[in-house]
């Protein structure tokens, strides 16, 4: 986790007290931020989605689990014990010397070893680690996933040259005697270009194909993995990099039959993409920035009945001042051709709007007590999730409380 301050400090002799006062850690920003959202309350779970590290720093990745720990005050210690905490392994958290030897779990043991010492929850190595965020009827099934089986293991390199390629890497990997920062160079150049191959293992995918479709049925699934299963925008020249079963993974989630959300980081950058086959339910797929950049606050609707209906995602990100703040929130439906509402109401609510212009909360309920005869105001703000889903309806002030809301229609 590497940590820099918001500042372009070209003058050395500024003052280091002056300097820390008008200019904040970028990390340190963001967790407070991410801190006194979960004060304010609301917050369901708390996902990180690997590269707590650099370049397999042990002691880094150690300081980062503490890190994550204190500052939230999460674990089994602190004072969001109960919130669910999930956390994923990165190929910059793999260590290296680790993962040369012949067990490929052991590569894994030092960050089993960080969450433990600081009261946080394991990493997924063999299988998913399965959690459940829940408020009232509303569910999501949690899976942590594995992408880093191949990082750092040569027996992901084809057999066809993988003793002369791994002799390479290890000869250039020894530290040099005369010039320490050319081996670091040496070392980062590794890690960015990552010659390995980045996998889900069989059982893996096996189980999360059984347990998504049936004993996890209920509810929205959320799978957690730190690589992409898309390659990035960014044309990339490093072949190694993208996971090499990804296509089956794809394959795998296409085929549940229900709506799948996939967030990732790796690539740093913000995504929202959306993989959908004919007449199927969509995957979408949503990539974490990097923590010096910022975080993502999901926001999942259900109707009443617990069926998963929207995806609103408000990236927080600094502005050109260096200043923290939300972006304006991306609605993506989940609920689909099969389970969307085409009931005579909800046409005669959002027929009623669209004769309107913009209208506060309590005009709305107003308007539809000549279309509902009982729950009134539980029935408009359901009919309104759904219109907001697939874009008919804007709801300004989404976040805060329905009494602030202002709704307007557009065909």
């Amino acid at each position: 986790m590497k940590i820099k301050r918001a500042v372009d400090n070209k003058d050395g002799r500024f003052p280091l007290e002056l300097r820390n006062i008008i200019a904040d850690q970028p990390t340190k920003v963001v967790f407070k931020e991410i801190y006194r959202l979960m004060e304010r309350g609301g917050i369901s779970a708390a996902l990180f989605m690997g590269d707590l590290t650099d370049i397999g720093d042990q002691a880094g990745y150690l300081a980062s689990a503490k890190y994550i720990a204190q500052a939230l005050q999460l674990g089994t210690s602190g004072a969001f014990a109960g919130l669910p905490i999930g956390i994923v392994p990165g190929n910059h958290d793999i260590n290296r010397t680790l993962a040369a030897e012949s067990d490929l779990t052991s590569k894994f043991g030092p960050l089993l070893q960080a969450m433990a010492q600081n009261g946080l929850p394991p990493l997924p190595v063999l299988k998913p680690i399965w959690m459940k965020a829940v408020n009232g009827a509303a569910v999501a099934n949690i899976a942590l996933l594995n992408s880093c089986w191949g990082c750092g293991s040569k027996e992901f390199i084809p057999p066809e040259f993988r003793e002369g390629v791994s002799k390479a890497i290890e000869d250039a990997l020894a530290h040099p005697t005369d010039d320490p920062e050319a081996h670091e160079r040496t070392v980062r150049a590794y890690y960015d270009r990552q010659f390995d191959t980045p996998a889900f293992s069989e059982d893996t995918i096996r189980e999360l194909a059984i347990e998504g479709s049936e004993t996890q049925r209920r509810g929205l699934l959320v799978a957690c993995a730190h690589h992409n299963i898309l390659p990035q925008r960014l044309t990339r020249l490093a072949p190694y990099t993208e996971l090499v079963n990804s296509g089956a993974f794809r394959s795998t989630l296409a085929e549940m039959g229900r709506p799948i959300i996939y967030l990732h980081g790796h690539i740093h950058e913000d995504p929202i993409e959306i993989l959908q086959v004919p007449g199927g339910d969509p995957v979408v797929s949503i990539s974490a920035p990097a923590a010096t950049a910022g975080f993502n606050i999901l926001d999942l609707v259900f109707t009443r009945s617990g069926i998963p209906l929207s995806c609103q995602v408000t990236g927080w990100r600094f502005n050109e001042s260096g200043i923290l703040r939300p972006r304006r929130p991306i609605i993506v439906p989940l609920i689909g051709r099969k389970t969307r509402s085409t009931s005579g109401q909800l046409a005669q609510l959002y027929g009623a709007l669209l004769a309107t212009h913009d209208l506060y909360w309590s005009d709305v309920v107003k308007l539809a007590t000549t279309i509902y005869d009982t729950d009134v105001e539980a029935n408009v703000e359901e009919a309104l999730e759904l219109l907001a889903s697939d874009g008919s309806v804007s709801i300004e002030n989404y976040r805060e409380d329905r009494s602030s809301w202002i709704v307007g229609a557009r065909i």
